[in-house]
């Protein structure tokens, strides 16, 4: 009877044995990798579509890289974060209207990513200085990895 006794204790213990820790990257989900270079297009309410070309690197969620214009004389700066398959972020917009003058602005963007393609949007659009030319409202950035 007490090496009965024993052995149920022993195996008790060894089924409680170990450490809960914390949950893994499986039950938790995984941060999207979007480092790369990436193409496609923006588009806001007041302005004509353009061409995009970003590239991005990337540590933990942690997102920054440039992008350009294609097609007009804007570029800047990329910054933000990745939890999951979701981004936010910001925009930094930088470029020359036709009278010279250079506009800037920053632009707040969410939205998804996925292996081959990023969609942000922005309501609220560029938010900036005075500028002779619109700056970019309602946008919606369409990008796809090159």
């Amino acid at each position: 009877m007490r090496i009965a006794l024993l052995v149920c204790l022993v195996v008790s213990a060894s089924a409680c044995a170990g450490s809960p820790g914390a949950p893994t990257s499986a039950a938790g989900g995984t941060t999207m990798n979007i480092a790369g270079t990436w193409n496609g297009t923006i588009a806001s309410s007041n302005n004509e579509t353009m061409q995009l070309s970003m590239i991005l690197s990337q540590s933990g969620p942690d997102v920054s890289g440039t992008w350009s214009s294609t097609s007009v004389s804007w570029s800047g700066q990329v910054s933000g974060a990745v939890n999951g398959s979701s981004f936010d972020g910001q925009f930094r917009f930088s470029g020359q209207a036709a009278n010279g003058t250079v506009c800037t602005g920053t632009a707040n963007v969410v939205g998804t990513a996925t292996a081959s393609t990023l969609t942000l949007t922005s309501a609220s659009g560029v938010v900036g200085g005075s500028c002779p030319a619109p700056l970019p409202n309602g946008l919606k950035i369409e990008v796809h990895r090159q």
